[in-house]
């Protein structure tokens, strides 16, 4: 005779069958599996990035960065870059600098720097050809429509000063 708290020991054997259960056990060994991948990959390709001193390179860089702002030409420029500039498709880019009692900017050499954010091998540069007083242009084919980061570097004395614009090139 069978006592109210005892279970018989199919019941047991049962519930280990029970497709629920293994289900839960699975996931739950899945997780472990992926995390303890996860740690053992982030500690044997450890970059090595991180420093004890992040905190003080931070404030220098933001130091450097208002030392240029504050040294940086007074200069007033325009980057004129057409709205519906499409690649594979050549377009006219200008550029413009005045000082700050509005003469035209006189340069050694001005370079038209494009940068591909999602492919470095897309990467190029162009020289800029001056076209009047203080005013540069070059005429640019995009290979690819989309996103692109665009310098322009302007040589003037020992200095380089540059400055940048991100476009949006149409696809063909």
């Amino acid at each position: 005779m069978e006592r109210e708290g005892d279970q018989h020991p199919s019941a047991r054997r049962w519930t280990w069958k029970n497709p629920w259960v293994i289900g839960w056990i699975s996931a739950v060994a899945v997780v472990l599996g992926v995390n303890i991948t996860m740690v053992v990959l982030a500690i044997t390709t450890n970059p090595g990035l991180i420093r004890g001193d992040y905190y003080e390179r931070g404030r220098d860089v933001e130091r450097t960065i208002q030392t240029r702002l504050a040294e940086g030409p007074q200069w007033t420029i325009q980057i004129d870059t057409p709205a519906d500039i499409r690649a594979e498709t050549a377009s006219r880019v200008r550029f413009a600098a005045v000082d700050q009692v509005g003469q035209p900017v006189r340069a050694e050499q001005v370079r038209y720097y494009v940068y591909r954010p999602s492919d470095a091998a897309r990467d190029f540069s162009l020289p800029m050809t001056q076209v009047g007083p203080g005013l540069f242009e070059a005429q640019v084919t995009f290979p690819l429509g989309g996103i692109w980061d665009t310098l322009v570097s302007v040589r003037h004395g020992d200095e380089e000063h540059s400055f940048a614009e991100r476009i949006s090139v149409l696809h063909p």
